[in-house]
């Protein structure tokens, strides 16, 4: 079966964590949302116009429509490549919305079986096919030069959210570091400022929140 990044990536997080709120954690939905961005750039669905700024240039294709609710909010908002997960990753109910679309996606292909109910603080378990995932998961864990684009993308995404601390041991997650960093791909470098833009965002905020709380204390 043909999988695409973002659908490996989202499988891969299931399978580590065994809940559908694997996918909202911060970073998590963050990197969710900054794979949808760079498949529908490199489909041409979204592309900068001359200030750099993504617009919606043509329709999804049906491989990709798990991403309409980015693909929606772009139409509504041209957004530096950078800015758009960014932007996103502020509303619970965004993220929601667009975690839905892909575990809705992943549904429809057999590869995901979600409980509808669960006694463990209402969270919805969930069974994925590992099979469908388990030679990106052995080239990620082996990561070299014989990875396919594709693996490599799963790689960073994986390494960057901090799932592969849950499906590495120590040796394999300290190899792949070492490969990762060493990485200068488009797509890294584009991870690279999407986190760069989200620590600066937390970093304000917190800074926000300290001026408050001290001035509230004189």
């Amino acid at each position: 079966m043909n999988l695409t990044t973002t659908e490996k990536y989202a499988l891969a997080m299931l399978e580590a964590h065994g809940r559908l709120t694997a996918l909202q954690k911060q970073e998590r939905a963050l990197y969710l949302a900054a794979s949808c961005v760079w498949e529908m750039m490199q489909a041409k669905s979204v592309t900068p116009d001359k200030k750099g700024q993504l617009r919606v240039s043509a329709p999804l294709p049906e491989t990709l429509s798990y991403c309409g609710p980015v693909y929606e909010r772009m139409s509504k908002k041209p957004m530096k490549p950078a800015k758009v997960p960014y932007d996103r990753i502020w509303t619970n109910k965004r993220i929601k919305t667009l975690v839905e679309s892909i575990v809705d996606d992943l549904i429809g292909k057999s590869v995901l079986v979600v409980e509808q109910k669960s006694s463990l603080r209402k969270a919805k378990l969930c069974h994925v096919d590992t099979t469908v995932i388990a030679e990106d998961i052995a080239a990620v864990k082996q990561m070299d030069r014989t990875a396919s684009p594709d693996q490599a993308d799963l790689a960073v995404l994986l390494l960057e959210s901090g799932t592969a601390k849950k499906l590495l041991n120590k040796q394999e997650l300290s190899a792949l570091k070492r490969v990762v960093k060493q990485s200068n791909s488009d797509f890294r470098i584009y991870v690279k400022k999407v986190k760069k833009r989200f620590r600066d965002g937390k970093a304000v905020i917190w800074a926000g929140i300290g001026s408050a709380a001290s001035s509230a204390s004189h």
